[in-house]
């Protein structure tokens, strides 16, 4: 085993003894462990997959259709939020985010030459969110 991944192992060892870790798994076991949370996503998806295919269908011939569809699909979507263990679920999942964030930032920053000791990511302003992000730095 090479030193880099003798290192890689170890850095896998410390995220998952962090209590992000901790929270995002027990979180998303409690959300797949709840049967009424599952069927709600469960129909979401469904409920998605039929405006999709109305779309395509009627290339927006029938946008009263289409309309209704997607006021339901947003009921939906609302009504899993909602829920209190998707909220904290939605929450470790933004912390895991966070800590995954920070360490790729400090292996860019070290295959960029810096000093592994001394630098440091700029986080301001990360959400974590990648999809929202225009770029690490």
């Amino acid at each position: 085993m090479s030193e880099v991944e003798a290192a890689v192992r170890a850095l896998g060892k410390a995220m998952q003894a962090d209590p992000r870790y901790t929270a995002y798994y027990e979180a998303k076991a409690a959300n797949d462990a709840d049967g009424d949370l599952q069927e709600e996503i469960h129909a979401f998806y469904m409920k998605r997959m039929s405006w999709q295919m109305q779309k395509e269908r009627d290339a927006g011939q029938d946008a009263e259709k289409l309309e209704q569809i997607e006021a339901e699909l947003q009921a939906a979507y609302d009504k899993i939020l909602a829920n209190p263990l998707m909220q904290q679920f939605q929450k470790a999942k933004e912390g895991m985010e966070v800590m995954l964030h920070q360490i790729n930032s400090l292996i860019h920053l070290c295959a960029n030459g810096e000093n592994p000791d001394t630098c440091q990511p700029d986080l301001s302003g990360c959400t974590g969110n990648c999809t929202s992000c225009g770029g690490c730095h």
